[in-house]
């Protein structure tokens, strides 16, 4: 039986919800990954209907904080772990309309992109876009963050990145600092591990607000094929990596931020023990410095 004859017989039966059959053949008809057919393949000949529907059942919504959803399949595919062992993270992420995956990730970066080159000729701005990308230590943020910066690349945006994983408020700083039009962090914040996200500020630093939310999501929402043609290459933005450089100036911003600096000189400043834990997250990198 072919996959397309399984699934519609699942469907008949109730199995398969008929929003995730919808979407099982959108995202099959929009991409040629061939890591997403064997996934689907694999758990359709499995009877995996209650994995395939918390796959499928909905397109993974772009609201004002972004995406966030699961990266890590409860029930991994073999197509999913490919080389990595049982106790690794998988090759490939959740293979789902519902999941942060590559195709969920590149939809929004072309999404914003699109926004930001409306918004900037609105303005009456010139010159190429420009955004921020960081990310965390969740699995796949920092593939999923150079993607995005490829893809805001072949599409025309300058592209600030950092050289590894960097906490929001250092994302948000870079943002104002470089004056770009928009910063996104790959994290899912407090999410169970499984989990991660896809965070937008806007050019003052903060998360998107109206009517930058509203626009944002209408260019996401418009996009359905995962493949695209690259602009010509003198049309493309340029890569700038972010390092040691941004992270002084980030800390030297925060050092103005101290209420009572001079308590630091006192003698008993430097008999205080202080604990700290990064709790897997991105503080280890910057806080032991401050």
């Amino acid at each position: 039986m072919s996959l397309a004859d399984q699934l519609k017989s699942a469907a008949d039966s109730g199995q398969l919800l008929p929003a995730s059959l919808e979407n099982i053949n959108a995202l099959l008809a929009a991409s040629d990954n061939p890591v997403y057919r064997a996934s689907i393949e694999e758990l359709a000949a499995a009877g995996q209907w209650a994995e395939l529907n918390d796959r499928f059942f909905q397109a993974l919504k772009f609201g004002t904080g972004g995406l966030r959803g699961r990266t890590v399949a409860r029930i991994v595919t073999k197509a999913e772990r490919g080389a990595a062992a049982e106790d690794q993270r998988p090759e490939h992420p959740c293979v789902g309309t519902n999941a942060m995956n590559y195709y969920n990730v590149g939809r929004a970066t072309r999404g914003l992109v699109a926004y930001i080159k409306t918004y900037r000729a609105n303005a009456g701005l010139g010159g190429k876009p420009s955004i921020v990308f960081a990310h965390d230590t969740r699995h796949f943020s920092a593939e999923f963050a150079q993607r995005c910066a490829q893809i805001a690349m072949d599409h025309g945006a300058d592209v600030y990145l950092f050289d590894g994983c960097r906490a929001t408020p250092e994302m948000s700083f870079a943002v104002r600092q470089l004056r770009t039009d928009a910063g996104v962090m790959l994290t899912a914040s407090h999410n169970p591990s499984h989990d991660n996200g896809y965070k937008v500020n806007f050019n003052d630093g903060a998360g998107i607000v109206e009517p930058h939310a509203t626009g944002i999501i209408k260019e996401v929402n418009a996009i359905t094929d995962e493949n695209y043609t690259p602009l010509p290459e003198s049309e493309r933005g340029k890569l700038t990596t972010l390092g040691d450089d941004m992270d002084q100036q980030y800390l030297a911003r925060v050092e103005t931020m101290m209420l009572q600096p001079q308590l630091l000189d006192k003698p008993e400043a430097k008999k205080l023990k202080i604990v700290f834990t990064a709790l897997h997250g991105t503080g280890g990198v910057l806080v032991p410095v401050l």
